[in-house]
């Protein structure tokens, strides 16, 4: 069974970092203490799906303050705090912070591309996963610097939530680690 485990998580490991791509040069960032960081929704999909039509077939999605909590707070108060403190925590070494910071020289702009939200069946859960795209721009002249591409990046597997809103706070976690990762590599 331990063999099986690890046998897995390997495979695990190996696709998540295939599933990452840096285009440009990330080391503007080199010797900067604070980077802004925003995210952009815009044509975003549930599991291809638009947000509607995932919403439209979720069965949360009939309680009226969890539809409204979807769009708003899980993204704000969940989903983007969870990204931006894995972020942090890989970089702190470099001392720099990512965060709401407009006046930083540089800003990241993650561009979210897909969120499945994956699926809960005890044992046999399905993981959320997320593609999306973070850009580092110059944040005077929008002139991106790099992006790095992040595709079906996805959280523990065995980390089961019956709640499609915790699932995907845990991908936007691990997507928030490997971009910390690629920028602690700033040389």
């Amino acid at each position: 069974m331990k063999k099986l485990l690890l046998v897995v998580l390997t495979i695990g490991l190996a696709v998540a970092v295939q599933a990452q791509k840096v285009t440009g040069d990330i080391s503007c960032l080199k010797g900067q203490s604070q980077i802004n960081i925003t995210f952009d929704y815009q044509g975003v999909t549930y599991d291809g799906d638009s947000e509607s039509k995932y919403l439209k077939n979720e069965n949360l999605a009939k309680d009226s303050e969890w539809r409204t909590a979807w769009t708003s707070t899980y993204r704000t108060e969940k989903w983007e705090p969870r990204l931006t403190e894995d972020i942090n925590k890989e970089i702190a070494k470099k001392k720099m912070e990512c965060g709401d910071f407009p006046e930083a020289t540089y800003t990241i702009i993650v561009k979210l591309v897909d969120i499945d939200p994956g699926s809960f069946a005890g044992p046999m859960s399905v993981p959320a996963k997320i593609t999306a795209n973070a850009s580092i721009v110059n944040t005077e002249t929008n002139e991106v610097m790099a992006t790095i591409e992040l595709k079906k990046i996805a959280y523990n597997p065995y980390f089961t939530a019956p709640r499609p809103e915790l699932r995907v706070a845990e991908a936007f976690s691990c997507v928030g680690e490997l971009i910390g990762k690629k920028l602690s590599k700033i040389k």
